[in-house]
């Protein structure tokens, strides 16, 4: 046998062994059809409105009307609402109002409240003051009018707060209190 019949010889005899050896290898496969996950910006939108204005007359007993209105939009993720009424001036002697039902007090925190709110579809308002009005007491008199030099104020601002992987008011109120 010559070297060429060797040569073909040898290179038949791996091929055959080749194929042999692919055909008893052969396994069962498959591939599943892709899996896309597309992530949306989430989101809290918050508005805080009065329409009644901002400078009020201070007369003895007087009711003024007073509606601070604070809304979570729509499609905002659930949240922790907070809104904090800060008194300056005289107001703690002068004016006498109440929190708006469905607000928790914040403990430790003086005119901080709370609420839980769930995601929706439609704006979320809630009222601030309740009846939306703020009473100047009956105890000012003329004199005491007179020697005010610090006119009273009642500042409301409003806050919100993911809820997802903030589990109480308290770790929320905590985060707003590092960003300001």
């Amino acid at each position: 046998m010559g070297r060429k019949k060797l040569a073909v010889t040898i290179i038949s005899v791996l091929t055959a062994a080749l194929i042999g050896v692919g055909a008893t290898l052969a396994v069962l496969s498959a591939i599943s059809g892709p899996v896309t996950a597309t992530f949306v910006i989430g989101d809290i939108d918050l508005v805080l409105e009065e329409t009644t204005g901002t400078d009020y007359k201070l007369l003895p007993g007087v009711k003024v009307k007073k509606d601070p209105k604070v809304t979570v939009k729509s499609g905002s993720e659930d949240c922790w609402l907070f809104v904090r009424l800060t008194k300056t001036g005289d107001a703690e002697e002068y004016l006498d109002y109440a929190i708006a039902d469905g607000w928790t007090s914040l403990d430790g925190y003086d005119g901080v409240y709370y609420r839980s709110v769930s995601h929706t579809e439609e704006d979320a308002t809630f009222s601030v003051i309740k009846d939306d009005t703020v009473t100047v007491k009956d105890t000012l008199t003329k004199e005491k009018l007179q020697a005010i030099t610090n006119r009273p104020r009642l500042t409301i601002t409003a806050y919100a707060v993911q809820s997802y992987g903030v589990d109480t008011a308290d770790a929320a109120w905590n985060i707003i209190l590092t960003e300001e």
